[in-house]
């Protein structure tokens, strides 16, 4: 049986002898021992004694060989698929991207991206729809089945986007793989793919929700709020994925890359949000939420007050630039000498 196995190893692909050398070797050794299995060159007990040396060796090399190359055979096992025939040029594109992406979000994340994605590509809108059940969304990940399911529509088609929408998702299922579910919150899932991947992912392109307006009385969703699952509808939806990308930034701000990698840490550790925001950060997240609503106020005052006078500021400007250019002028006149021409 065992050299059957060994003898079809390349047919069937079997994964400790596939695409490897050990393979060559033991149909070499196997065609050997059928030439030593003759009672003109050896003894039945000297035959068996050397096949059973043989196959413990083979045993624990290609055994060596299937462990070490894991992370190899894993990664060329990505699969991208289209239910499209005019989609095959957007999944040629995310196949070619993909290791690049990945190594963004590992380098990013400081994690390896265990096991390969299954990409499914979809033109019909409709198909999409039903499948994600919100019209909002354009993308999705699932990570108990490490799928990424993309909408190709004409302007997640454009490179940029797709890219990364690409990356948004994959980092949704890099975080899933090192983080139980139960524990990571739906706005630290959503603000930590923002920050790796600089834009919303998933959600349809659209107009997005100002800074300014998030602390504002009524609009604001408490974090708390938003550990399980984001609103459907789509103001308070666009206002819980801005609010998760700000506050990660926040922290990104005050506490750089190592807390928040610190952070990530404690969660996979198998910490709540709240034990690992203290050892981490030694801060709370109510204390967390507060600082950065007082300083996100601050901005938007600025803000506010500059967007409301906004035309008298441009104007004021104006008027103080025509005034220099005025004073520049009447001081070249004055310091013009018409003698120095007439000597020239």
């Amino acid at each position: 049986h065992a050299c059957c196995c060994a003898l079809n190893c390349r047919d069937h692909s079997w994964p400790p002898f596939a695409g490897n050398k050990c393979s060559f070797f033991l149909i070499g050794m196997f065609r050997i021992f059928d030439k030593l299995h003759s009672p003109t060159i050896c003894t039945a007990r000297l035959f068996a004694i050397m096949k059973t040396i043989f196959f413990l060796l083979a045993w624990l090399a290609c055994t060596h060989s299937y462990c070490g190359s894991a992370e190899t055979r894993e990664r060329s096992q990505e699969t991208f698929i289209s239910n499209e025939k005019r989609l095959e040029v957007q999944s040629d594109y995310l196949r070619q991207i993909y290791p690049e992406v990945r190594s963004s979000i590992e380098n990013a994340l400081g994690w390896k991206l265990l096991s390969p994605p299954t990409v499914l590509l979809i033109g019909e809108k409709e198909s999409f729809e039903r499948m994600s059940g919100n019209p909002l969304i354009s993308a999705l990940a699932l990570p108990e089945r490490q799928l990424i399911v993309i909408h190709i529509s004409p302007t997640t088609s454009e490179p940029y986007v797709l890219y990364e929408t690409f990356q948004h998702e994959l980092c949704h299922l890099l975080l899933h793989e090192h983080i139980q579910e139960t524990l990571l919150p739906k706005w630290l899932d959503e603000g930590i793919c923002q920050w790796v991947s600089g834009s919303f992912g998933e959600i349809v392109l659209g107009k997005e929700v100002s800074a300014g307006g998030i602390g504002l009385p009524g609009r604001f969703i408490a974090l708390r709020q938003l550990t399980e699952d984001f609103p459907r509808d789509r103001e308070p939806l666009l206002q819980a994925y801005e609010e998760s990308r700000l506050f990660v930034d926040y922290l990104a701000a005050h506490y750089g890359r190592e807390g928040i990698l610190r952070l990530l840490a404690h969660l996979k550790a198998g910490q709540t949000i709240d034990q690992a925001l203290f050892e981490s950060l030694s801060q709370t997240l109510e204390s967390l939420q507060g600082a950065w609503l007082e300083e996100l106020q601050g901005t938007n005052e600025w803000l506010l007050w500059i967007s409301r006078y906004l035309y008298e500021i441009l104007f004021a400007l104006g008027a103080l630039l025509t005034v220099l250019a005025y004073v520049r002028l009447i001081i070249r006149k004055r310091s013009y000498d018409p003698a120095e021409d007439d000597e020239e």
